[in-house]
């Protein structure tokens, strides 16, 4: 009974995104500073659904926005990564919470259920937002990978929006740096040597770069 009433509560708390986002949206437009605290303190809902004890949709939202920064991006995608960077995974509200909290790697049933999660995002958001949103699309986009080996649409290289690009790194790197049931968290060191030998395979390499750069800033 409480799993069915946190689903219900996390299903209610999609909707609720939406037209949050459609409000900050419009503000970000008409005056360029927008307050995301609404959206930011609901994405701690999704955090601590998926056992998260810390702030991971947040610290990717700073994360790709600084790498953004140094790439050059302009502020209305800035503004909408940031977006998808807090709600990322909010299709896995629909998804059974045992899966997450099995202590040993996920099986092949689990995996095809997981894997889901964007396309079940894409679509609580897309029936808010309108159909030329970036949003939605960029959840949607973040686990494809620049070889065309991704899901769910095998986008390869340039077809992938440069902002699912980005979000693909900082998802997978935040996912190295969490301890799992059935492994240990790896250390910043162990995640930037996997991260480089991933480049121009899972992610694309001008992303990795930029995230460098701007560890590289962050520490001056």
């Amino acid at each position: 009974m409480a799993l069915i009433i946190i689903n219900i509560f996390l299903a209610i708390a999609v909707v609720g995104l939406t037209y949050k986002y459609i409000e900050l949206r419009d503000l970000h437009e008409r005056e360029g500073i927008p307050d995301l605290v609404y959206i930011e303190g609901l994405s701690a809902v999704f955090d601590a659904a998926e056992g998260y004890s810390e702030p991971h949709a947040r610290e990717m939202a700073n994360e790709a926005e600084a790498i953004a920064r140094v790439m050059g991006l302009d502020e209305a995608t800035i503004f909408s990564l940031r977006i998808a960077a807090l709600l990322h995974d909010c299709g896995q509200a629909q998804i059974p919470r045992e899966i997450f909290k099995k202590r040993r790697e996920l099986s092949s049933d689990d995996w095809f259920i997981v894997k889901t999660h964007p396309l079940l995002g894409e679509m609580a958001l897309r029936k808010s937002l309108p159909a030329h949103d970036e949003v939605p699309s960029l959840i949607r986009w973040h686990h494809e990978r620049w070889d065309g080996t991704g899901y769910p649409d095998r986008l390869e290289g340039d077809e992938i929006p440069v902002a699912a690009r980005i979000l693909a790194v900082v998802d997978a790197a935040n996912a190295m740096s969490r301890e799992r049931p059935y492994r240990s968290a790896w250390n910043a060191n162990r995640i930037d040597k996997e991260l480089e030998k991933m480049a121009g395979l899972m992610f694309d390499p001008k992303v990795i770069r930029g995230r460098i750069k701007a560890r590289e800033q962050r520490s001056k």
